[in-house]
């Protein structure tokens, strides 16, 4: 039996000396009277004061008391689900990869791969998603227009002079020059069932009134192509109208609300390109009397395609193509 308590205390040795090798908890236990422990492992620094205490009651002729069932951690309160819990979240406690956590799972993290560039700033940039900086136009939060029948004499009262300014009793020059005042009363952007954001009416407006320019950038039809794939590189929506065969709006950047009407198969509005003071824009026009609440569209005349390259349309119209092109 003692060759075999001896064995034990070489291997317990052996096992505290690979222990002190590496990283290591050592715990220390000191009383007034003078005893002092110290070991790598908290079982074995309670059993040596345990051992003590035993040895001084003997010698005191004390009785004889056991301590069966406590151990070092035991102790500690480590089996105490408050301290648990608390313990759980030391720094470094992450670092225990023996140790199954009871309150504070922490996930498997691998170490990241080289970035073959050396940094990610080196690498070449890629949105996963389009850019746009109009999202918040198309928020749910932002009430659209009620949607009725406005009493006309209420209605005129309020906006009589609007109405007057651009309506077909004037001409051309004068009631475009009243549009860029007149239309911010009468339009606005919200939330549209057709795609995304869509123009929607704040007033009634007549049948033949100008609702709104279709304003940006005029450039060479040449250079569409180019201005799209660069729009396309970084994740920006496109919004193109073209005055003729030479000359193309582009409103992606400095455009205004009409950028955002939708096309639609039974429309309610139609473009037409007016000549004022030897500049050609593009004005939207009432096909026929809109109601306050009711969405502005358009057909946009896209060209016929094959079946590879066809564009649903959502307009839900009666008479829907269901396709733009």
């Amino acid at each position: 039996e003692e060759e075999e308590e001896e064995r034990g205390k070489e291997t317990w040795e052996e096992t505290e000396g690979r222990r002190a090798r590496g990283p290591h908890l050592r715990f220390e236990i000191t009383s007034e009277d003078g005893f002092t422990v110290s070991a790598n492992s908290i079982d074995v620094a309670w059993k040596a004061v345990v051992d003590k205490v035993l040895e001084a009651r003997a010698s005191a002729r004390l009785k004889h008391v056991s301590f069966a069932g406590m151990s070092g951690v035991r102790c500690l309160g480590l089996t105490h689900d408050a301290v648990l819990f608390l313990v759980e979240q030391l720094l470094g406690a992450k670092n225990c990869h023996s140790y199954k956590f009871r309150f504070h799972k922490h996930a498997d993290t691998d170490e990241l791969p080289l970035n073959p560039h050396g940094c990610v700033r080196a690498e070449i940039g890629s949105r996963k998603s389009t850019f746009d900086m109009f999202n918040f136009l198309a928020s749910r939060h932002r009430k659209l227009p009620e949607y009725g029948f406005v009493d006309e004499e209420e209605d005129e009262v309020h906006l009589k002079s609007a109405r007057r300014a651009t309506s077909m009793d004037l001409p051309m020059a004068m009631r475009f020059r009243h549009l860029k005042k007149t239309s911010k009363e009468a339009v606005g952007v919200y939330r549209s069932a057709i795609h995304g954001r869509g123009l929607f009416c704040k007033r009634n407006i007549d049948a033949g009134e100008m609702v709104i320019e279709y304003s940006g950038i005029v450039i060479r039809s040449v250079l569409t192509d180019k201005r799209e794939k660069y729009y396309d590189s970084k994740g920006i929506g496109c919004y193109m109208f073209r005055i003729d065969d030479f000359e193309v709006v582009d409103a992606t950047m400095h455009g205004n609300a009409a950028r955002f009407i939708n096309h639609s198969c039974e429309p309610n509005c139609y473009s037409r390109v007016i000549n004022v003071e030897g500049q050609k824009h593009i004005v939207i026009f009432a096909m026929r009397r809109i109601y306050q609440g009711e969405e502005l569209t358009y057909d946009y005349k896209f060209p016929i395609e094959d079946a590879s390259n066809k564009l649903p349309c959502n307009c839900g119209a009666r008479k829907c193509r269901r396709f733009l092109n």
